[in-house]
């Protein structure tokens, strides 16, 4: 009976596709909290890799995180059933044939196994690496200041014009119905120019925050009090000490770049939103004078101007759409500061999201992407010529497996 054979017995197939007559005998998914990892160790465990049609296909025979199929076993658990564990994009899906079998045995085969082979299982996973998946800030922080930006293009509030003298009710109705939808208008704009402001200063200090986790020197990764001194700086002291703290960056900024003037005044405008402190300078909209209770103002101008601040509004338009630009014109210029040698490489990895770090190897790594595993870290390098002893070597490699290597 299948639930009862051992895994130990399985062997390879000796067929790799259900023949004509026979045809496949059935299919299923496992379900979606299946242990995944316990079940590749344990076909790994006795069958050394995955040696399935389908990865047979792959265009990299070491694996493709990209590929519709990520891998597959083909094997005898008893008799003459074959089966096909195969890990698809949607799930595990699983085909026999050769004999006759039910979702219920399979499942139940399964799980005796991953029990009664739990060491062999935890000794395989100790020989695998760990990649932890993380959000990409500066993906996500980019993402919504492009919303927002498309979304602000769209709103363009137009104030009804008023209404005098005595007017029939439907005339009345239309105008409280139309400023209605003015001020919503207004809102939504408000809304969406601060969001812009702030989304944009995200963007622009995440970008510069992932440069430094990809390229800091290894003397300050590995002291954790200095890595976080370093993390905590200014945005300016950190882009003044990019070539100090980091590898890859040959020359010190120029901090007089129109481009970080720009920075400064996109940083401050996001500061004056964030703080949110009602200075009475800084936040102001207009003044009003009264005699007992009844308003004034220094110009004949709307009173809604004032309720909703239309004109003045903090920011304005022109203002969010100059953090946006000034954001995108920052990322720029850090990145023409990398070495151009591994450029694009490191623009691969901060544009990938979920970014990987490899817990085996102490390394950022790309888990999915325009390659299997880009990874940026700092080796040692072999004792210089002169004999003074080795030095900390900055390279950007891919896995070695897959006989790709970008870096020194």
């Amino acid at each position: 009976m299948l639930a009862d054979a051992d895994f130990a017995d399985a062997k390879p197939s000796p067929e790799a596709m259900p023949d004509k007559v026979g045809g496949l005998g059935g299919s299923m998914f496992l379900p979606p909290d299946f242990p995944e990892l316990r079940l590749f160790a344990l076909l790994k465990s006795r069958i050394g890799r995955p040696n399935g049609p389908l990865t047979f296909f792959l265009e990299r025979q070491e694996g493709d995180p990209d590929a519709m199929f990520k891998w597959d076993f083909l094997f005898v658990p008893c008799g003459n059933l074959k089966l096909q564990i195969i890990r698809g994009v949607g799930g595990i899906e699983i085909w026999w044939w050769g004999e006759q079998s039910t979702e219920s045995e399979i499942l139940a085969y399964l799980r005796n196994n991953i029990a009664k082979h739990h060491r062999a299982i935890d000794d395989t996973i100790k020989g695998l690496e760990l990649h932890t998946l993380i959000l990409n800030p500066y993906v996500r922080h980019r993402s919504i200041a492009n919303l927002a930006l498309e979304q602000l293009n769209q709103v363009n509030p137009v104030r009804p014009p008023p209404v005098m003298g005595d007017v029939e009710q439907i005339v009345s109705d239309d105008f409280s119905a139309k400023f209605t939808a003015f001020m919503n208008d207004v809102d939504r704009q408000a809304s969406l120019m601060m969001l812009l402001v702030i989304e944009s200063a995200f963007m622009a200090e995440s970008y510069l925050n992932m440069i430094l986790a990809l390229l800091v020197r290894q003397e300050i990764r590995s002291v954790k009090p200095i890595l976080t001194e370093t993390l905590m700086r200014k945005w300016r002291n950190k882009i003044e000490r990019l070539h100090v703290d980091c590898r890859q960056i040959p020359e010190a900024a120029n901090m007089s770049d129109p481009r970080v003037t720009n920075a400064k005044r996109m940083f401050d405008i996001r500061n004056r939103i964030a703080h949110s402190y009602p200075d009475k300078d800084e936040m102001a909209v207009g003044k009003m004078w009264f005699y007992k209770c009844f308003p004034v103002l220094e110009k004949a101008d709307a009173f809604g101007n004032f309720a909703i601040a239309l004109h003045n509004q903090l920011p304005s338009p022109d203002e969010a759409r100059f953090c946006k630009n000034a954001a995108d014109a920052l990322i720029v210029f850090l990145t023409e500061m990398i070495d151009p040698a591994h450029r694009d490489t490191i623009r691969i990895v901060t544009e990938t999201n979920p970014l990987g770090y490899n817990e085996t190897k102490g390394i950022y790594s790309v888990p999915f992407g325009e390659s299997v595993v880009i990874s940026v870290t700092t080796r040692r390098a072999a004792p210089t010529s002169d004999g003074t002893g080795s030095t900390l070597t900055p390279e950007i490699e891919t896995d070695e497996r897959l006989g790709e290597c970008v870096g020194d």
